[in-house]
């Protein structure tokens, strides 16, 4: 039997985990970005595919197991896994991948459940992923519940479904008896979500230098493959000044929480362009000491993301600018300068692409230029539907129980 190409090799697992996966989707999928023309090569990887007797069982092979996946969503999304408390999570996903057959596996130092399924040698690398936690906080009742046909719960699409869709691939690679060339590294990261930083993916990176190109499961539109990582920047602003009472030291200091309302104000009023995609959120608020005190603090997180680093880098100037701007205003009011702002950036995560045509070796610290999305033809029907609403919305994803 004549060898596969590289690229048939790198395509068989793409779309493999799409037709698995491409039920989970965002509640609020990103927005379409430039389409991206497939090549030739991959055209022919594609048809080749699909033409095989083997692939178009292993395709049924995944719709035939969706019942079982669904019983596996369910009992990982019962276990909550806030950011930094993905242990318990963990333990239950890595003995479910330990009884489909990667015996072997193990929880790795930085909390990373990581299996290599061999292959038979001189092939690429292939690392297949999806993280453990939630947005959700320690506390959040993750029942999953029934309701008209769905299951709801926080978390069960983002990124549970993807979870469930590893095992679920897993298990029906080893049902199929289908080997590969290139090793198959399944791993189930920490540290995606909020201040994470992608903690678990770059260990993974640093750890195992050999990986020639990767998978992520995450919810998106369905028929599509996204090729393109989101830079991300995150700033916690804190205000102080020297606080007083409400009366007594009324027109003689300050107040933080005032300073802040002031800075709110001037970023709620910043301007961005809609292409490239380019966003921010003050996300978190807080400070003051009671309700009779000029606040001697305050404190506030913000968020900023775009498909362009030139775009974010802007943004960022602006509301910065903004701080200063409000920290300046808020001591003219009083004609004092006891105010004073500090910044700290504890998350900045660079956009990243793998370099067409062929999949490269890329750490998620690694910075590409612009933003793509692949459109790809349907594999097969949904084998599952599932929405997620992130903190500060409504804490229900849902999931067809049929």
């Amino acid at each position: 039997m004549p060898r596969p190409s590289r690229a048939l090799l790198f395509a068989f697992p793409v779309l493999a985990a799409l037709c698995a996966a491409q039920g989970a989707q965002a509640q609020n999928p990103p927005a379409v970005q430039a389409q991206v023309v497939v090549g030739p090569e991959v055209d022919k990887a594609y048809a080749q595919l699909m033409a095989s007797p083997r692939i178009q069982k292993l395709m049924e092979s995944v719709k035939a197991d969706h019942e079982r996946s669904i019983e596996d969503l369910k009992a990982l999304t019962e276990i909550e896994a806030p950011p930094f408390k993905e242990q318990k999570r963990a333990e239950a996903f890595l003995a479910r991948m330990k009884a489909l057959g990667l015996t072997q596996a193990r929880i790795d130092a930085e909390g990373n459940v990581v299996g290599l399924r061999k292959g038979t040698g001189n092939g690429p690398k292939l690392l297949i992923s999806a993280h453990l936690d939630t947005v959700f906080p320690a506390g959040t009742d993750v029942k999953v519940k029934e309701h008209e046909g769905r299951l709801h719960a926080p978390g069960i699409a983002d990124d549970t479904r993807g979870l469930a869709v590893l095992l679920s691939w897993l298990k029906v690679l080893n049902d199929n008896k289908i080997q590969t060339v290139g090793d198959l590294m399944f791993v189930a990261n920490v540290g995606e979500e909020e201040l994470g930083n992608l903690r678990g993916m770059k260990a993974i990176f640093r750890d195992h230098l050999d990986i020639d190109g990767m998978v992520g499961l995450e919810p998106s539109g369905p028929g599509s493959v996204l090729i393109l990582g989101t830079a991300s920047h995150r700033w916690e602003v804190t205000f102080q000044g020297p606080g007083g009472h409400s009366f007594g030291a009324f027109g003689q200091v300050p107040s933080a929480i005032h300073g802040m309302g002031r800075a709110i104000a001037k970023i709620a009023d910043v301007r961005t362009p809609s292409f490239p995609k380019t966003t921010f959120t003050v996300g978190t608020v807080g400070g003051g000491t009671s309700v009779n005190t000029i606040a001697p603090d305050a404190r506030m997180a913000i968020d900023i993301r775009s498909d362009d680093m030139a775009s974010l880098l802007e943004t960022e100037k602006k509301i910065l600018a903004a701080v200063d701007e409000a920290v300046v205003e808020e001591n003219r009011r009083w004609n004092v300068s006891t105010l004073s702002a500090s910044v700290r950036e504890p998350l900045k995560t660079p956009i990243s692409r793998p370099t067409p045509p062929h999949p490269t070796r890329q750490s998620p610290d690694e910075q590409a230029q612009s933003p793509q999305r692949h459109q790809v033809r349907p594999l097969c029907r949904r084998s599952a539907q599932a929405q997620d609403r992130n903190a500060g919305r409504s804490a229900a994803g849902h999931c067809p129980a049929h």
